[in-house]
């Protein structure tokens, strides 16, 4: 997704120099081609023949396309951001619900050790299941190591979004136009 990003706005400073400091054919040449990758309705031969003087419009109106291309990008970037961060949420309430259910099983282990410390219930039955209740306790912890690590990549993942979202919104908010 980098990559791809750092494509683009390689591709989109070079097209706003272009505009700034090419011959006007050139600039007819870009814009031709610009409104072609946008999949254009309009006649590639009969655009050629449009006089320069009559380009102003076309121009304004490329730019604004790519201004606006921009931004659905970065909404895009915010819809992943959103999904990330409900993902986060999500791993976040299984969490707490791993530690009430470890706190749960602690209890349960502290009430048989205290059943078992009185002489109260079958000894034999007692470590057995006090020893069945600290395993499960290991195996909420093994759960717990698993979504942290979840918690931990997605918050990885959410702070590199923000930041490629804040580098959109500077571009976006820097692009200007590029007269001749």
């Amino acid at each position: 997704m980098r990559f791809y990003f750092q494509i683009i706005l390689t591709l989109l400073l070079a097209l706003l120099l272009f505009v700034g400091c090419e011959t006007t054919k050139n600039i007819q040449g870009s814009i031709t081609s610009t409104v072609d990758s946008m999949i254009s309705d309009v006649d590639k031969d009969l655009f050629a023949q449009v006089p320069e003087n009559q380009l102003e419009g076309v121009q304004k109106a490329a730019f604004d396309l790519l201004v606006l291309n921009e931004k659905v990008k970065l909404a895009e970037l915010k819809e992943e951001l959103a999904g990330k961060q409900k993902k986060y949420a999500n791993n976040e309430l299984d969490l707490s619900k791993q530690n009430k259910k470890e706190a749960i099983v602690k209890l349960d282990i502290e009430k048989l050790e205290a059943i078992d410390r009185s002489g109260l219930g079958e000894k034999k039955d007692n470590i057995k299941t006090i020893a069945d209740l600290k395993a499960k306790v290991l195996d909420i912890d093994s759960d717990k190591l698993k979504v942290g690590a979840k918690l931990h990549t997605t918050q990885i993942d959410i702070d590199n979004l923000i930041k490629q979202i804040k580098e959109m919104e500077e571009i976006i908010k820097n692009m200007k136009m590029v007269k001749e």
